[in-house]
């Protein structure tokens, strides 16, 4: 494609443009994404290090404020409306991680409210606290959403365990989307991302709707089906999120996907493992039609945070 027709794309889309998964550069998540692991996924991908999360690993005053203020700019630079960040209960790791939901409420503070918050989920608590829980989240914190990282518990569980039912029925009653960490590193190995465990609790709660963040890489065409399941049947609560995975060896499969079912993709950089304006800027470039393009960049993304967002 050539600069001229991206760049023609990248004006039609400005200030349009929600990225559904963005961790910002500072407090527990920087933490959690040290420099090496940051780097290590950048040059994998063969995207930079963000200039805005080198800031926040700068050994001076006021870091992290100044790394909020760049993160800003540069989702202004390429005209990224809203982003949106996960809560995080990540024990079965080398170094645990929290990221509570008073956390997301006060960095979303932070950027005025540019970056909305989804509750994350300590499975270390009782079912019954986790469901009040909450109902906190989104009624004091203001959060639009939760993410689940069930193959990271302490004792890991498939998205489909009997266990989660009571958590899922919850999200339905209260109307918001829920957002599935997939991909290669949900859990102790890949069949924690296998799709058919997404597939049986977008069928149980068919009112709920299903975002699968990092798109169940490595298993592309099997998102890809869940997708056209989910359109072909009329219940329309899947969407596929392959956000970094788009650029990784079997991402065309994704691309195929956004142009055959525009309507089941959602956009995310995964920032910091990619920059918000080196994704955009990667994204506009795909052999992708407009229309296709304008649904997986925006469009899916304000269907799901519209009930939240009019309240």
């Amino acid at each position: 494609m050539t600069q001229t027709r991206s760049a023609e794309r990248l004006d039609r889309l400005r200030g349009k443009i929600i990225d559904f998964r963005l961790r910002p550069p500072t407090g527990p998540y920087r933490n959690f994404f040290t420099p090496t692991v940051v780097g290590a996924v950048n040059r994998i991908l063969g995207m930079p290090t963000p200039r805005s999360y080198s800031i926040s690993t700068d050994p001076f005053p006021h870091a992290e404020d100044r790394a909020i203020a760049a993160l800003v700019d540069e989702m202004d630079s390429v005209g990224v409306r809203l982003g949106v960040m996960n809560g995080r209960h990540s024990v079965n790791r080398p170094v645990p991680v929290h990221i509570e939901d008073s956390d997301l409420a006060d960095l979303s503070a932070r950027t005025d409210h540019r970056v909305l918050g989804l509750a994350g989920v300590d499975f270390d608590k009782p079912t019954e606290e986790i469901i009040e829980g909450l109902d906190v989240a989104t009624k004091e914190h203001g959060l639009v959403g939760v993410c689940l990282e069930p193959g990271l518990a302490r004792e890991p569980m498939y998205a489909d365990d009997e266990r989660l039912f009571p958590i899922y029925e919850k999200i339905a009653d209260l109307g918001i989307p829920l957002l599935f960490m997939s991909g290669p590193l949900a859990g102790p190995d890949i069949s924690y991302t296998d799709p058919v465990r997404f597939d049986r609790v977008a069928r149980r709660h068919p009112s709920m709707p299903v975002i699968l963040g990092h798109g169940c890489y490595p298993y592309a065409n099997e998102a890809v089906a869940l997708a056209f399941k989910s359109e072909a049947t009329g219940v329309h609560n899947v969407f596929v999120s392959p956000d970094v995975y788009m650029f990784a060896p079997g991402g065309e499969t994704f691309v195929e996907g956004v142009n055959w079912l525009p309507n089941r993709f959602v956009y995310a950089s995964a920032y910091s493992f990619a920059g918000v304006a080196e994704s955009v800027l990667r994204t506009v470039e795909l052999d992708l039609t407009d229309d296709a393009l304008d649904a997986y960049m925006y469009r899916n993304a304000e269907s799901l945070l519209r009930p939240v967002l009019g309240r």
